[in-house]
């Protein structure tokens, strides 16, 4: 999510969103589903919104609007044809009334002092734009997710000369992605992947499985073609597939004849070697539908080992092992496995790499240049890059988390400020309740293992009404620990001794508890577990 706020002599006047995505979390944060915008330093500033852009409709640029809409003042919403279909089935999803309007890429918006235009770009989902944003202190180029595709699957270019156009009429500032900016040359076409899944297709003799980026419709388009064409029959399975899909040839983003579905119950009807199923489930997520099939959860699929199963994507960063437990579990049904670790082209980045950057910025010509959307290392190599283009580091700005960027009337950029930020946590159906101490906590379970002592007490005197049961989960086998888990409760009988009286801060009684216990367990095993004491009084 990105803010831009106008602002006369320090006074607030109006602000625009770009965006709203959803993250992923690290292999660190237990039980973690989804990470959104931090979006409290909008809470007091609602009323300044005056209108929120989508540049595109990946999860990581529309998710996070059902959770943070009403929070920031349902504010108007735009974004091209699909785009602006897929964020409104989130919101439909949420019991969200308000819908994000469609626009053309010869649309122009008046939002609050704000002029945005849009430029047709090619990424690997149809309909991507980037941003033209004039504002009264210069000319501001939002260069969201993009790649020069000049033979896209939907034979639209990216709009090249209302770049050069926006550049020749002086561009203040330029944020651009830079993700592949440590690759050589230009990005491949996504014809390329076109010709893999040919290939493999007359290899294989049983069910060909294929699973990609559910909101990817052009590469899915592209597997229908091929499938069509070589005598298949495809089904779709996973409700984001289904869903995207439906929506797609509803606008027209996709066409092909419904004569070629069939309906998961009536596969049992047709030979292994004439289906073709399209599946949920790239980045390895647990429900997902292809992980159903790949542990025989599944009603109508199974793995058998004729088949053949494609993951036409790569591995979101924190979803590595995911990915590779469920390759693991294909192979161990004995189909086939083609994956980017053991061949190319089973997918094609959406994203630039050196060449498409380079071009970009040279169009531009901007004075300074924000790359945007890559890790640390990420923008340190695009400056690298641009500074061959003739850039100083003055005018490469590589603001660390959080920074605020400041454009005077006289066209200067510096950094100006910071806006502290968490990560916001979706765990369930909570949003924001996991903090840090939350998942110290659950890290500390993981690794460590829990133990639980529960102190029996008299209600009327506060002494000890029992021996204390202590329980482990994660920390020792209790059949095996006895001598352990006596001591343990000699420690808890001994640091119970001096409380008396039933005014007793029970609190403090606890939190001594704890602390000796944990510096006893420590000393005898090494380990650190998670200590939680329980007082009952009876």
């Amino acid at each position: 999510m990105f803010v831009y706020e106008y602002r006369v002599e320090g006074r607030l006047k109006d602000i625009l969103i770009v965006d709203c995505g959803i993250g992923f979390p690290d292999s660190q944060m237990y039980g973690v589903d989804l990470l959104i915008p931090d979006v409290r330093y909008l809470g007091d500033k609602k009323n300044k919104i005056r209108g929120l852009v989508f540049t595109h409709g990946h999860d990581d640029h529309i998710g996070g609007i059902p959770y943070v809409f009403n929070k920031i003042g349902k504010p108007k919403m735009w974004g091209t044809k699909l785009t602006s279909a897929f964020a409104n089935l989130k919101l439909k999803e949420s019991k969200i009334q308000e819908k994000v309007q469609p626009v053309t890429f010869d649309t122009q918006l008046s939002i609050g002092v704000f002029r945005v235009s849009f430029v047709r770009m090619t990424h690997s989902i149809p309909d991507a734009s980037n941003l033209v944003i004039k504002t009264p202190v210069g000319t501001i180029y939002h260069g969201s997710d993009f790649k020069f595709d000049f033979s896209p699957l939907d034979d639209k270019l990216p709009e090249i000369a209302k770049i050069n156009e926006v550049g020749k009429s002086g561009v203040r500032l330029a944020l651009i992605d830079c993700l592949g900016s440590e690759r050589r040359g230009f990005t491949p076409s996504e014809q390329i992947v076109g010709e893999t899944i040919e290939k493999e297709l007359s290899h294989a003799s049983g069910k060909f499985i294929f699973t990609t980026t559910s909101s990817n419709i052009s590469r899915i388009q592209l597997a229908i073609e091929k499938a069509i064409a070589s005598g298949r029959s495809i089904a779709f399975f996973g409700r984001s597939i289904d869903q995207n899909v439906e929506e797609a040839l509803k606008l027209g983003y996709m066409r092909f004849s419904r004569e070629h579905i069939i309906r998961d119950r009536d596969l049992t009807k047709l030979p292994v070697s004439k289906q073709f199923l399209i599946v949920a489930g790239s980045q390895g997520q647990p429900d997902s539908a292809l992980a159903r099939i790949a542990n025989d959860r599944h009603r109508y699929v199974h793995i058998a080992a004729t088949d053949t199963v494609m993951f036409s994507a790569d591995a979101i960063p924190g979803n590595e092992e995911d990915v590779e437990e469920l390759i693991e579990q294909i192979y161990r049904k004995g189909a086939r496995v083609s994956y980017s670790g053991i061949m190319e082209d089973l997918h094609v980045s959406g994203h630039g790499s050196q060449g498409d950057q380079m071009l970009l910025v040279s169009a531009l010509g901007a004075d300074y240049i924000w790359p945007i959307g890559g890790t640390y290392r990420h923008m340190m190599q695009f400056r690298r890059l641009v500074m061959e283009l003739g850039y100083d580091t003055k005018h490469i700005l590589i603001p660390q988390d959080g920074a605020k960027i400041d454009i005077s009337r006289q066209g200067e950029c510096v950094t100006a400020g910071h806006v502290t930020l968490e990560n916001i946590m979706i765990d369930g159906l909570g949003v924001g309740d996991v903090r840090d101490i939350v998942l110290r906590d659950r890290q500390t379970i993981a690794l460590e293992g829990i133990v639980v002592i529960v102190v029996p007490v008299v209600q009327a005197t506060g002494r000890l009404a029992g021996e204390p049961d202590i329980i482990s989960r994660g920390f020792v086998y209790m059949k095996e620990s006895g001598d352990l888990i006596g001591r343990m409760k000699h420690v808890v009988r001994t640091s119970m001794k001096l409380k008396k009286g039933r005014l007793m801060n029970w609190q403090f009684v606890k939190k001594e508890i704890s602390e000796q216990t944990a510096e006893f367990v420590s000393k005898e095993t090494g380990r650190y577990p998670l200590i939680v004491p329980v007082v009952v009084e009876v």
